[in-house]
C-alpha cells in the first residue's frame, strides 16, 4: 500500500503566537516534527503550509516536499486536501494520507512505523482511522488532551476534553483515504466539533466511523505554554517574541 505523510502547518494560532516557528531549544518545532517523521522511514513527507517563513524550514531535509498552501483554511485537515490534490498530481494517486500536525514535534517515529504495520489489518473498518493510547491519571484532567471512548470494534463512540471513565487518549496522528478526505472537507462544520473544539467530531456527527488504533507510543500536543512546560521545555523562544 501506498502512503504519504503531510503536515499542515499554519502561523496564526489562537493559543501560542506563530506557533510553527517557536524555537525549542533552538530549532522551531515544525522542522523537530519533521525529523521526527522523517525517522520513521515513511516517505514521501510533505509540510503543506501558509508562510514561507515555515516552507524555510524544510530546507535541507531530504525526502520533505514543501507545497504551499491557502491561509483561508478553517481547519488543518482542509490544508491536507489541498496538499494531497497537489502531490497526487506530482506523485499519482496513493491509498492513504498520513496527517501529522505541525505541532508533534515528540511525536515517536516508532508510532508511525507500527501504524503502517496495523492499518492494512483495518483497512475494512472504516476509510478514517487515528491513534490512541492509554491516558494517565494526570492527563484526564487537562483539557488539552482529547480523550475518547471507543467501540467493542474500536471505532471511536465520543470525544470530549472532560474527564471520561473508560476513555483513551487521543495522540493526534489521522489517516484518511483520499475518497473519505474529500467528503470530509465538503461538510459543513457540526455542532459537536464547535462545541468541543474537536475536529474529528465532524465525522461522528455525520455518521461515519473513525477506528482507533491503540498504540504503546505516547507524546505531548503543543497547544500552549503550558504544554512546553508539560513536555520538560525550559528553553523556548516564541517567534517575533523577545
Amino acid at each position: 500500500m501506498r502512503f504519504a505523510v503531510i503536515v499542515p502547518a499554519r502561523l496564526q494560532s489562537t493559543r501560542l503566537p506563530n506557533k510553527p516557528l517557536l524555537k525549542i531549544e533552538g530549532k522551531t518545532m515544525v522542522r523537530r516534527t519533521l525529523e521526527r517523521v522523517l525517522e520513521s522511514g515513511v516517505r514521501p513527507v510533505v509540510l503543506a503550509a501558509d508562510d514561507l517563513r515555515i516552507l524555510e524550514e524544510a530546507q535541507g531535509l531530504e525526502g520533505v516536499i514543501p507545497l504551499m498552501t491557502k491561509v483561508e483554511h478553517s481547519c488543518g485537515t482542509e490544508r491536507v486536501l489541498e496538499a494531497y490534490q497537489k502531490l497526487a498530481g506530482l506523485m499519482g494517486p496513493f491509498d492513504g494520507i498520513i496527517n501529522v500536525q505541525g505541532d508533534e514535534p515528540f511525536v515517536d517515529p516508532k508510532m508511525l512505523s507500527a501504524l503502517l504495520e496495523e492499518l492494512p489489518k483495518r483497512w475494512d473498518k472504516a476509510q478514517f482511522w487515528t491513534t490512541v493510547t492509554q491516558i494517565s491519571e494526570a492527563e484526564q484532567d487537562d483539557p488539552n488532551v482529547a480523550k475518547v471512548v471507543l467501540q467493542q470494534n474500536q471505532n471511536a463512540l465520543i470525544f470530549t476534553r472532560q474527564r471520561l471513565d473508560q476513555a483513551y487518549k487521543h495522540t493526534s496522528v489521522y489517516i484518511y483515504t483520499p475518497d473519505f478526505l474529500s467528503l470530509f472537507c465538503s461538510l459543513p462544520p457540526s455542532p459537536l466539533e464547535r462545541a468541543y473544539r474537536l475536529e474529528q467530531m465532524r465525522a461522528l456527527d455525520n455518521g461515519h466511523p473513525l477506528n482507533c488504533i491503540p498504540l504503546p507510543f505516547d507524546s505531548v500536543s503543543i497547544n500552549d505554554e503550558r504544554d512546553l512546560k508539560k513536555a520538560g521545555v525550559t528553553d523556548y523562544q516564541i517567534f517575533g517574541g523577545p
